[in-house]
């Protein structure tokens, strides 16, 4: 299907293959990347384990721009 779907793109004139391109990319990007959101999960379980253990500090904002 995948060798059929490249050869009929090949017929298409350059401003069809950017819609093509277009289409499938906003498609990608309209996907849920659970990788993301499970791994920035662990950080912030990380990070707060952290803080509870003493092992980092919370720093205020002014502190962080100076």
């Amino acid at each position: 299907m995948l060798a059929e779907v490249c050869q009929k793109i090949q017929l298409l004139s350059d401003e069809e293959k950017h819609e093509v391109l277009r289409v499938l990319l906003q498609d990608i990007d309209d996907m849920p990347d659970q990788d993301a959101d499970e791994a920035w999960r662990d950080e912030v379980v990380r990070r707060v384990k952290a803080i509870h253990n003493g092992e980092a500090a919370i720093r205020a904002l002014q502190d962080w721009q100076e």
